[in-house]
């Protein structure tokens, strides 16, 4: 079966944002918004909708291509050129923050004492194998990873909710609104994931499932956006806005504080199993859109060619770090800074400007179609 359902798009775009937020955006979120943070996470998702819906319209209207495949016929080839070599690089900036953020918690949670070195070879060896295997078996893992999140999100709740304080989200909007809009902003730039992956990947949608996708898309948006206010609530519950603004990880701290029983007491597995299958997905979609985009844009043809693009993007991705300190000061502040400005622009405002450029200037393979069937049925 080559074919999928919107729900396993929407469901893969939620894994991505999941692995890339859960970690640092409530330690930054709440520096920018206090307890307003959940807030922050609420208006986040709302306007994350209106791009999620212009994506499935956009890509809709070139089936079977990719968003790299239809910007010549979108934006013209030149243009269209100059836009894909834009959406490759941002690919490959995300994929190399995924490494990062891996390379990063390994060291200071899992495995302190081995190499970083070793961490991001081992790390993208599996990347690699995951990047050659294709989209589809990708789409088919998440399946089993999905289930596991939620899983872990709801027992979290279930037992820290004697050690949570819900005095701590209150009162809003303290410092007025102008903050809670700036950690929206902020969260912004994961939500637009989402887009991204419908983007890349709804080419390999089932036509019948492709009904409704606009609505089911944004139904997707809306259950992240639940689950995410209610792990910001949780987490501002837990430990207040001012010890929140000191934690690099305050999603594991939140986990952590469930001790019901010695298994409980290591809940933290579950959860981190959870977020290293969802960074292992999440970076090698970058790392095969990176390579799906390049072969776009140069018109390489064939598996050989994306395949020793993977090799090459994966040598890159190993070596670079070699030549710069990568602490975990840097990371955050990348994150913040780039990271979300990134996944705004390439997911927000790009399919807003595409769903403006398609609905003035129609695609014109439309315009052929029609003349095509209207030539069949008067040879019949």
């Amino acid at each position: 079966m080559d074919r999928i359902s919107v729900y396993e798009v929407v469901t893969f775009g939620i894994t991505v944002v999941i692995a890339t937020a859960v970690l640092f955006t409530p330690y930054f979120v709440v520096q920018a918004a206090g307890q307003s943070a959940w807030i922050s996470v609420l208006v986040a998702g709302i306007i994350s909708c209106i791009p999620t819906a212009a994506a499935v319209y956009v890509i809709s209207k070139f089936p079977g291509k990719s968003v790299t495949q239809a910007l010549p016929d979108m934006l013209g080839v030149f243009l269209g050129k100059v836009v894909s070599i834009f959406y490759a690089g941002s690919f490959l900036f995300l994929a190399a923050l995924g490494i990062w953020r891996m390379e990063a918690f390994a060291t200071r949670f899992l495995i302190p004492e081995t190499p970083q070195l070793v961490i991001r070879i081992v790390f993208l060896l599996a990347i690699a194998y995951g990047a050659f295997s294709g989209s589809i078996p990708l789409l088919r893992t998440n399946a089993y990873v999905v289930p596991l999140a939620v899983f872990a999100s709801i027992v979290t709740l279930i037992l820290t909710a004697d050690n949570i304080n819900f005095s701590y989200l209150f009162p809003l909007f303290e410092g007025g609104v102008m903050p809670t809009l700036n950690g929206a902003i902020l969260l912004l730039g994961w939500y637009c994931q989402v887009p991204i992956v419908i983007l890349m990947l709804q080419r390999y949608v089932d036509e019948k499932s492709l009904r409704g996708a606009g609505l089911k898309s944004v139904l997707g948006i809306l259950a992240l956006t639940v689950s995410l206010s209610i792990g910001f609530a949780g987490i501002l519950a837990a430990f207040g806005p001012k010890q929140t603004a000191t934690m690099y990880y305050p999603a594991l701290s939140w986990v952590r504080i469930t001790s019901l029983s010695t298994f409980l007491e290591h809940t933290e597995v579950v959860f981190v199993l959870m977020w290293v299958a969802t960074i292992y997905l999440s970076t090698t979609f970058y790392i095969q859109s990176f390579a799906e985009s390049i072969s776009d844009t140069i018109n390489l043809s064939g598996k050989s060619a994306k395949t020793w693009i993977i090799i090459f993007t994966i040598f890159i991705l190993a070596i670079w770090p070699l030549f710069g300190n990568l602490s975990i000061y840097k990371l955050i502040s990348t994150i913040r800074d780039y990271g979300a400005l990134v996944g705004i622009i390439i997911g927000g405002i790009l399919p807003l400007i595409f769903l403006l450029k398609i609905a003035i200037f129609p695609p014109e393979q439309k315009k052929e179609k029609r003349n095509e069937n209207k030539k069949n049925s008067g040879e019949k």
